[in-house]
């Protein structure tokens, strides 16, 4: 059986499937972006860590190669390029003499500052406005597929990972990763339907993969869609 967990990589925080079974090794394997941590019974997340910690130069590298799945900025400099629900967009920085809210039009983000403000408070005003984006648009979809599917989570949280779009406990909590809120309404739909499926099956076997299509037939395209 697999078990979610999280240790940092570079000071940041990064989820990985633990898989301990009947094996001689211990290996670690990236695919869609997933961290798994395979090893022999009475293998520990201890153990997992420490491997980790000892290809984390291998590992940096095989993420690295997604990197571009966040398309959020970077630099938070006026003119950079960044993708917002499927839409390429830049990032204008304007200065206020009073408070105004961001200003979201089909090609920018205006970010409002006044005398005194710099990058970081650039930056703390433009994820709090995706955030709230991310979670608006988040809650839409599970408004939508709860009842569809029955299944409900107890908690839904809201954070940035390193390697995953949404990830779904043992105890029946989802956690969306809110870089999600880069691509259109239509993907955000397929990680929520992906972790609610997940509240009935755990792993990818045939019976996830069936249950996911009855709400999303589409969801081979989307995957790919959301790999570059």
């Amino acid at each position: 059986m697999k078990t979610l967990c999280s240790t940092t990589l570079d000071g940041r925080e990064l989820e990985y499937l633990l898989d301990i079974g009947r094996r001689s090794n211990a290996y670690l394997s990236v695919k869609d972006g997933v961290l798994t941590v395979r090893l022999p019974y009475g293998g520990t997340p201890q153990r997992a860590e420490a491997l980790i910690s000892e290809h984390s130069e291998w590992l940096k590298e095989k993420l690295e190669s997604s990197k571009d799945r966040s398309r959020l900025p970077e630099e938070f400099s006026d003119g950079e390029s960044f993708s917002l629900l499927g839409t390429k967009r830049q990032l204008r920085i304007a200065e206020s003499d009073e408070y105004r809210e961001p200003l979201l039009t089909d090609d920018s983000l205006t970010i409002f500052i006044h005398e005194g403000m710099g990058a970081e408070d650039v930056r703390r005003l433009f994820r709090r406005f995706v955030y709230s984006l991310c979670e608006e648009r988040v809650r839409l979809s599970f408004d939508k597929y709860t009842a569809k599917l029955g299944l409900y989570p107890k908690r839904v949280t809201f954070k940035k990972m390193v390697s995953r779009w949404g990830s779904c406990s043992v105890s029946g909590n989802i956690s969306i990763n809110v870089d999600v809120i880069c691509f259109e309404q239509e993907c955000i739909d397929y990680v929520v339907i992906h972790e609610l499926c997940h509240l009935k099956h755990m792993d990818h076997g045939a019976d996830f993969w069936a249950l996911v299509s009855t709400c999303c037939p589409d969801y081979k395209r989307l995957r790919e869609r959301m790999k570059h």
